[in-house]
């Protein structure tokens, strides 16, 4: 399975009522993913975006962590 697919089962299963999850280094090293936040999140967003996913990544300014969100 794929970083993304990783990130995706997760956020499935992890996601708040607003369709929200957040991931932080501990969350990446959980799912057995060992590169930097902001490395797995950029590749994260690319995928998703080359897919035309109904999903974006966000960081809403953090430098701690990256959200999953489920777009309509």
């Amino acid at each position: 399975m794929g970083i993304t697919e990783q990130i995706l089962a997760d956020h499935t299963a992890r996601k708040d009522p607003d369709g929200v999850t957040w991931f932080t280094a501990s969350d990446l090293a959980r799912l057995g993913l060992h590169d930097r936040l902001f490395t797995i999140m950029q590749t994260v967003q690319h995928t998703l975006r080359m897919r035309g996913a109904r999903q974006v990544v966000e960081s809403h300014g953090c430098t701690d962590r990256w959200s999953v969100v489920d777009t309509h």
